[in-house]
């Protein structure tokens, strides 16, 4: 029993077709003068080429390797110029070739067997198509069974959520919507106090919005969102170093992590800020002043960002989870690495997908319902 026989096929919706694992490669001709290979593989960008004769008719594969073994004795020698070195020469003769009804599954299982970059496609004929299945492809497909390149996941107030781009695994979109209404909430209301001590106490706009952001944080310190932040970082953090899901595995994990949200927040809030203060003082108005102030400023925001969003995630977003809250980012975690295996197209998610899945457009619209809600309210009163 090979490894692929093992593999429940009745929990694979589809396995791919030769489109998905395979590119199109020019061929070149076996008469053609090896002088001219390396501009081939340039164009081409790949160091295998398939070879045809006048017929159409696959006669073989040509490499860099190939070129290689001969040039030495080729360039070097004194009379180079009068070397007539066709491809036909160097060419490998045995060449592996699948049609495109190729059995797909004794070809990812015949993977290792492939010591050349390309597999050409041919008719019934022996005729190449202008399509080779690449080594490179089918080790990239390969890998992405085995787990996600590359997790997201978000805070919600009913659980984990995660995602690998392509598909949704813990509380899934209502979890996100859920956020947007929350966060509105806390955004409302700490709007509505600042406003009323700012009736009495009158600050630069750029301070105001530094408080503001100060009040939030210190409120969502208080709430769930920050253990459950935690679980989720601790989890991703546990699937990235390929370690077990379990409770005691996963709590020794950091529940900080490169890739949150917290550090683009304070990028996309430094700017801002940056901004403001160059418009609300003064002394700043001069252009020399002002040019300087920007570069100076903008070169502060992009050498700290980062440090400073995972100073924000240790003391501010994230806080020590219980195990009821790991066990729901282990649930999450197991869930989507389950879908993500078993969905074995090698699809990319296009730019829709990917905003979808980030999450950020649920919870904008959960926000901004709160927000518009809240004034639609008022002004009936």
């Amino acid at each position: 029993m090979n490894w692929f026989d093992k593999i429940d096929l009745k929990k694979i919706p589809d396995l791919p077709e030769i489109e998905d694992i395979s590119s199109d490669i020019p061929a070149v001709s076996e008469y053609l003068d090896a002088f001219f290979l390396p501009e081939a593989f340039k164009q081409a960008e790949i160091d295998t080429l398939p070879v045809i004769n006048d017929q159409g008719v696959i006669t073989g594969i040509v490499s860099e390797y190939d070129l290689a073994k001969i040039i030495p004795e080729w360039s070097f020698a004194k009379e180079s110029y009068r070397y007539n070195i066709k491809v036909a020469d160097i060419m490998t003769r045995e060449v592996w070739t699948e049609m495109f009804h190729t059995n797909i599954k004794e070809l990812l299982d015949s993977v290792h067997q492939m010591h050349t970059r390309v597999v050409p496609i041919v008719d019934a004929k022996n005729k190449y198509t202008g399509v080779c299945i690449t080594r490179g492809n089918l080790l990239k497909y390969l890998t992405r069974m085995v787990k996600p390149r590359s997790l997201g996941g978000l805070a919600t107030p009913i659980g984990v959520y995660l995602t690998d781009g392509i598909h949704q695994a813990g509380t899934k979109s209502r979890g996100l919507f859920l956020t947007g209404i929350t966060l509105g909430f806390f955004v409302l209301i700490i709007q509505n106090f600042a406003d009323f001590i700012l009736d009495f106490v009158q600050i630069p706009m750029f301070l105001a919005i530094l408080v503001e952001i100060f009040i939030f944080l210190s409120v969502l310190r208080i709430t769930p969102l920050v253990r459950i932040h935690a679980a989720e970082h601790m989890t991703i953090n546990a699937i990235e170093k390929g370690l077990p899901l379990n409770v005691e595995t996963v709590r020794m994990q950091s529940p900080i992590h490169k890739r949150c949200g917290t550090n683009l927040m304070v990028l996309l809030v430094g700017i801002q800020v940056l901004l403001l203060i160059l418009y609300e003082i003064p002394f700043l108005q001069s252009p020399i002043l002002q040019f300087l102030f920007i570069m100076f400023g903008f070169l502060f925001i992009f050498s700290n960002w980062k440090n400073a969003g995972m100073w924000l995630q240790k003391y501010f977003t994230t806080a020590k989870p219980s195990d009821k809250q790991i066990e729901n980012g282990i649930k999450a975690g197991k869930e989507i690495l389950e879908i993500h295996k078993n969905d074995v197209r090698p699809k990319s998610p296009n730019l829709i997908q990917k905003i979808w899945n980030m999450g950020i457009f649920q919870i904008l619209i959960g926000f901004f319902i709160v927000l518009y809600g809240f004034d639609f309210l008022y002004n009936l009163m």
